[in-house]
């Protein structure tokens, strides 16, 4: 299985290629695939992106709804229907297609992000303005997100307010 870690930036070309990663082609290349899909997040504006097991979780996913219903044609539409499969070059560079730069809003420079079954491709500034939001959220709230970054930090696992014996006062 492939899996995607780091962060890169890496700048378009003339031409309007990208290099991909060395290490997100490898792990591509791995299962015989010299290719990504690629697709408009549903989460906002930037790229999803993957391999065969990107591609069968979407299928997983489409496959627990029912076969003929609204509710899976749509999923199906946003989800398979909007993406594209890229092949590398010889030096490992796609193209993305116009629409999907608009999309994610990238100009000159494109930030990979890898998320270990996928990776996301940015406009650099918006996936800064992306992670310093999520960091600071993380460290502000409680539940899984928190105890898993306060761990991460070194500051020891966060008690939701419900379970502390001082009934959740400050």
């Amino acid at each position: 299985m492939e899996s995607f870690r780091g962060t890169f930036t890496n700048k378009i070309d003339a031409k309007g290629r990208v290099s991909v990663p060395a290490k997100f082609r490898a792990a591509l290349t791995a299962v015989s695939q010299n290719q990504v899909t690629v697709l408009p997040s549903m989460n906002g504006a930037f790229l999803e992106a993957g391999g065969p097991a990107f591609n069968a979780q979407i299928e997983d996913i489409l496959n627990q709804l029912p076969p003929f219903s609204t509710e899976r044609d749509q999923l199906s539409l946003m989800l398979v229907g909007n993406g594209i499969d890229l092949p590398f070059d010889g030096d490992g560079r796609m193209v993305l297609p116009k629409a999907f730069l608009e999309y994610a809003k990238i100009e000159d420079k494109v930030c990979f992000v890898g998320m270990i079954n996928k990776f996301q491709i940015w406009a650099p500034a918006a996936y800064e303005n992306f992670r310093r939001d999520a960091f600071k959220q993380a460290g502000q709230t409680s539940g899984v997100l928190a105890g898993a970054f306060n761990s991460m930090m070194g500051r020891g696992p966060v008690v939701p307010s419900s379970d502390r014996s001082d009934g959740g006062a400050p």
